[in-house]
């Protein structure tokens, strides 16, 4: 069986461009690890590629949902699972690539399967994060899951709520239910890249980045998305910068007051992606954006 191939970074680490030299190389078909990426609407504010970028290798799973759904973890995994036989059958080599570490941990360590949630458990969780807000949200998610709260690396209120609501829903902590996990990728057949340069290089980049997606069509995608009145608890609604340019289309503040909150709050992204990465990865090949590796030596 051929390899499946595993590509991760932080944000604007040139992951996309190092899996089409790899897919180049394999005569490989791309798979999306993004979860930003799924969603149609958010092309440019989710540095979806574009066909340019692409360069006639098949991509998968990007922009096939709508921002209207609340898109999960288990959706994908499964579309991936598909996918990832699909491209095998046909004698290509399946390389995923993307941001969303819990898309990786969902392939090479498995994901819990846990029972429905009432919407009851639902709304006691939500009802401390808006009454109480986020530190009380984690204080309660620590009381109930400590081993699950100590994974959460700074405010992520999805992530504590999904920990509060499984506890209070199912009478049984999350990471009681993830304990018996299989991965959906055996160890054997799969190999972890991570594309992650030095962190001074890559603010730069993520500074310039998101000038140029503005330039782009950002700003417009932004206004289309404001039009849509979505519920803030969406998940597409967490895409970074989309809040800011949200805040300036309404007039709570100006343009460039949106654009340094937006870049200062995807560097803290990426610190958190760095964080995660070096928690969960140590195993994975880590180079830098230029470090190409040839088909040789990844076999």
């Amino acid at each position: 069986m051929k390899k499946i191939y595993l590509i991760a970074g932080p944000t604007a680490s040139g992951k996309s461009a190092y899996a089409i030299k790899l897919a180049k190389d394999k005569h490989g078909e791309i798979i999306n690890a993004d979860a930003m990426q799924v969603y149609k609407e958010l092309q440019v504010l989710s540095a979806r590629p574009a066909e340019r970028e692409m360069q006639n290798i098949p991509h998968h799973l990007y922009g096939h949902v709508s921002v209207r759904e609340r898109f999960s973890t288990g959706r994908w995994l499964k579309q991936a699972e598909d996918k990832i036989i699909d491209v095998l059958a046909r004698d290509k080599t399946p390389i995923l690539v993307g941001g969303t570490g819990l898309y990786f941990k969902a392939l090479t360590d498995g994901l819990a399967q846990i029972p429905k949630i009432s919407d009851e458990a639902k709304k006691a969780a939500q009802n401390i994060l808006d009454k109480q807000g986020i530190d009380a949200l984690r204080l309660r998610a620590f009381e109930l899951d400590t081993t699950a709260t100590n994974k959460v690396l700074g405010d992520d209120p999805q992530r504590l709520l999904r920990i509060v609501s499984v506890a209070l829903g199912s009478q049984k902590p999350l990471s009681e239910w993830q304990k018996n996990t299989r991965p959906a990728l055996p160890k054997d057949i799969w190999k972890g890249l991570v594309i992650l340069p030095k962190r001074d290089v890559l603010y730069q980049r993520i500074n310039t980045r998101f000038g140029d997606m503005l330039k782009t069509g950002g700003l417009l995608e932004a206004k289309r998305i404001h039009k849509m009145d979505l519920p803030d608890d969406l998940p597409a609604m967490r895409a970074i910068g989309l809040k800011e340019l949200l805040s300036h289309i309404r007039g709570e503040i100006d343009l460039d007051t949106a654009i340094e909150i937006a870049q200062r709050q995807t560097r803290r992204f990426a610190k958190r992606q760095y964080t995660w990465i070096r928690g969960n990865m140590k195993n994975w090949r880590w180079l830098e954006p230029d470090d190409y590796i040839s088909s040789e030596d990844l076999s």
